[in-house]
């Protein structure tokens, strides 16, 4: 019976050995609970930041596409005024043309014996006094 005696003892300490070591366990898991509490707010904010941050990237490619949108509406403006330009000034010049043709058909040419005639100009030189 000293057998069943000394084993029953050896168990009754080992089992309050794991007793006290289940027992700081379990004050190392309230303490680690308690520390981590704060974690879970940290968390929620920082997914409310990343929500906000969603959002605002949202609103940038709304920006950026209503942006594109614009700039071609500006672009297609720009590209109608210039045509409406080349076109103005193409009709000016025909204008210009026509009025100097009709211009010159009726001016007379003069002709002093410069550029085509063969004639030589005489210079008067006059004495000095």
């Amino acid at each position: 019976m000293s057998d069943l005696t000394n084993k029953d003892a050896e168990q009754d300490s080992k089992l309050a050995v794991l007793e006290s070591k289940i027992e700081s366990f379990r004050e190392r898991i309230y303490a680690l609970e308690a520390e981590t509490s704060g974690v879970s707010v940290i968390d929620s904010t920082l997914e409310n930041a990343i929500r906000r941050i969603e959002m605002v990237h949202s609103r940038i490619d709304k920006t950026e596409e209503k942006l594109k949108a614009l700039d071609n509406e500006l672009r297609g403006r720009i590209r109608k005024n210039e045509i409406w330009i080349a076109g103005a000034a193409a009709v000016i010049s025909a204008v210009v043309t026509i009025i100097g043709i009709a211009v010159s058909v009726e001016s007379k040419e003069i002709d002093y014996g410069r550029n085509g005639s063969t004639q030589q100009e005489v210079v008067l030189q006059l004495p000095r006094s």
